[in-house]
């Protein structure tokens, strides 16, 4: 319902929605036209959903080379746990380049599919303004 509200008034790109909900298209295991790089904490999933996406949205454009030449800082924000990856500072210039929370969630899911629950949790919070929308009630049976 949230996303829905913010596509009506133009304030989500469909583009960036779809790839946030089903990531690269033609991603498989060969997919990447670069090389992954030999650090170890990076999965070749991971890899090629950041290829897949450098291709598919053009904001994203660099990223790869930019994990690359910032290795120490992007793994220092795939490990962080205090604050969590979704809520810490995204590297460098990418900072600026995500201010939108959705492209911060798109890189999240690229990285750590296991946080997105709690972004899209924080999001949706945030841009309905009350804790109620993401609240389980009880249920009387």
């Amino acid at each position: 319902m949230c996303i829905k509200l913010l596509m009506a008034e133009g304030k989500v790109d469909p583009n960036d929605y779809d790839f946030f909900l089903r990531g690269g298209s033609s991603v498989d295991s060969g997919a990447s036209k670069e090389a992954k790089p030999s650090h170890d904490w990076i999965k070749q999933t991971t890899w090629d959903q950041l290829c897949e996406l450098q291709k598919q949205l053009p904001v994203f454009a660099g990223i790869t080379y930019a994990v690359n030449v910032n290795a120490k800082e992007w793994k220092h924000w795939y490990q962080s746990t205090s604050p969590e990856p979704e809520d810490a500072q995204l590297p460098g210039e990418w900072v600026t380049k995500c201010e939108d929370p959705i492209k911060k969630m798109i890189i999240l899911r690229c990285f750590r599919p296991d946080r997105v629950n709690f972004a899209i949790r924080d999001f949706v919070k945030k841009k309905m303004n009350n804790e109620e929308f993401i609240t389980s009630r009880p249920t009387s049976i």
